[in-house]
Parts: structure tokens; C-alpha cells; sequence
């Protein structure tokens, strides 16, 4: 009977050592976990808070290529009424200056301030803070994003092809989607004209692959070279000077169409220039 009694203390014994280490190792697994949490919820802050600042970074660039749009499209009608004026002064030297005539060229005027005017209240929507989700068709927002860019890809004699297959559907914040359209746009174009293409052009296409939305945008600008073609969505990297390009425009739009919208972005060389694709999942209840 003793020894019996013994051998149930040593099984207490082990018992009580055994559950000691299990309880000792379930808080250090817990302290462990915690620890790990944190780390990674510091991890994923820092990450979200360089994502912010390329975001901001990129508007800002986007603040000054959009006002180099609005210069640009104003070059025309200020001139064109800086002649009208001219010819204003000379009808009134000449003695041909009755209201008939004052009222022609004073409505062109009007004409022409009111084209500019648009100009601004376009530019100013577009960059118009809004961070809500919202259903739109791809082509209303392509068409926004290209009514901002048009006269400039007109004054470079960019000739634009449309191919629409079929308009979708999609979600997201949209001005951030055309911000993303814009930067394709943009990019294309300086590729074109950087590499002094005889007859560039860009070819747009949207449609459904695969029950999936598609947008693409591509060019004859010969393509992007083999050493930079791992490194084009990265942040900062840039093949422009310095006081000509940033590096954010491409990492941004990648960004906002695969972590905004759930998408992706992807790019690949064709024959004669670059094709970037823009994937994304059709609204269901289209």
C-alpha cells in the first residue's frame, strides 16, 4: 500500500510538472502571439502609411500635369481672342465698328471664355476630393479621363483608335480610376513623343474577356525594354530626368486598380509598342 501511495505521488508529481509546461508554454505562445500581432499590425501601418504617401505624392504630381493640361488648352482660345481683339481695334480705326460687327466679335469672345471656363470646371471635378465607392460604366470614367488629355494628344498629332466591344460595370472610387487612366494616357503619350515616333498612336479597347472587364490602352512607341520591365510599377523608379518624372504615376495606378479596386494591372509588349490591361471584376447586379 505504500508503495502504491508513492507511485500515485509521483504520477501527481509528473501531472503537476506536465501542466505547469503547458501552462507556461500557452502564455508564452499567447505573449508570443501578441508580440507577433503587434508586429505585424506595425508592419501593416508603416505599409498603408508609404501607400498614403505615394497616393499623396502622385496627386501632387497630378496637380501639376493637370495644370500644364489646363495651359495648354487655354494657348488656343486666348489667342484667339487676343485677335479678336486686334480686329476689334482695327474696325474701330477703320470706322467699321457698328453694333452689328461689336456684337459678332464680342459673342466669340463669350464663345471662347465659356469653352475655357469648362476647361476649369472639368479639371476642377476631377480633382475634387472623393473617397466613396460607387458603381460606374468603364467608358464613362475613360471618357472623362480623355476629354482632359484630348488637345494635348491632338497638339503631338497622336492619332487615338477606339475599339468598344462591350462597356461594364464596375466599382470604385472613380476619380482615383480615371487618376489611374490618365497616368496610362500620359505615359503612353510621352513615349510617343520622347522616342519621336513618325504617326503615333495609341489604340484603346474595351470590352469583356472571360466574364471580366477589360481596358486597354496600347501604343507603336516600341515597347518597353527588357531591363526596365521588372521595375515598372515600382515606386520612384523612372526612365525621364528628374525634373521631368517622378516614378509614382505607374506604381500609384497599379495600386488603386489592384488594392482599391480588387483588379489588376498588367503590362506586356506587342509588336510595335506597350499594352497595359486593366482587369476587373463586372458589377453583378449590372
Amino acid at each position: 500500500m505504500f508503495d502504491i501511495a508513492i507511485q500515485n505521488q509521483h504520477y501527481v508529481f509528473i501531472f503537476i510538472i506536465f501542466a505547469l509546461a503547458l501552462v507556461f508554454f500557452i502564455i508564452s505562445k499567447i505573449s508570443y502571439n501578441k508580440k507577433l500581432e503587434k508586429e505585424v499590425n506595425k508592419q501593416l501601418n508603416e505599409l498603408r502609411d508609404k501607400d498614403k504617401l505615394l497616393i499623396a505624392q502622385s496627386k501632387l504630381a497630378a496637380v501639376g500635369e493637370t495644370l500644364a493640361h489646363i495651359a495648354h488648352q487655354w494657348k488656343q482660345p486666348l489667342s484667339q481672342i487676343n485677335s479678336v481683339v486686334a480686329n476689334i481695334e482695327a474696325d474701330f480705326e477703320d470706322k467699321k465698328l457698328d453694333s452689328e460687327k461689336l456684337e459678332e466679335h464680342l459673342n466669340e469672345i463669350e464663345k471662347l471664355t465659356f469653352y475655357m471656363s469648362d476647361t476649369i470646371e472639368s479639371f476642377n471635378n476631377y480633382l475634387q476630393p472623393n473617397d466613396e465607392k460607387e458603381v460606374f460604366f468603364i467608358k464613362e470614367a475613360f471618357d472623362i479621363a480623355f476629354g482632359l488629355v484630348y488637345k494635348l494628344f491632338e497638339s503631338k498629332q497622336i492619332e487615338c483608335k477606339f475599339e468598344i466591344q462591350e462597356d461594364s460595370k464596375i466599382v470604385g472610387i472613380k476619380k482615383e480610376f480615371i487618376q489611374a487612366i490618365l497616368v496610362i494616357l500620359n505615359n503612353a503619350k510621352d513615349v510617343l513623343v520622347d522616342n519621336k515616333i513618325e504617326n503615333p498612336k495609341i489604340k484603346i479597347f474595351i470590352g469583356t474577356v472571360d466574364n471580366k472587364a477589360y481596358l486597354e490602352i496600347s501604343d507603336n512607341g516600341g515597347g518597353i525594354p527588357k531591363e526596365f520591365f521588372e521595375k515598372i510599377f515600382d515606386p520612384y523608379f523612372t526612365t525621364k530626368p528628374h525634373s521631368q518624372g517622378t516614378g509614382h504615376g505607374l506604381c500609384m495606378a497599379k495600386m488603386i486598380v489592384e488594392k482599391s479596386m480588387h483588379g489588376e494591372l498588367k503590362v506586356e509588349n506587342e509588336n510595335l509598342g506597350a499594352k497595359f490591361s486593366i482587369i476587373l471584376s463586372k458589377e453583378e447586379n449590372e
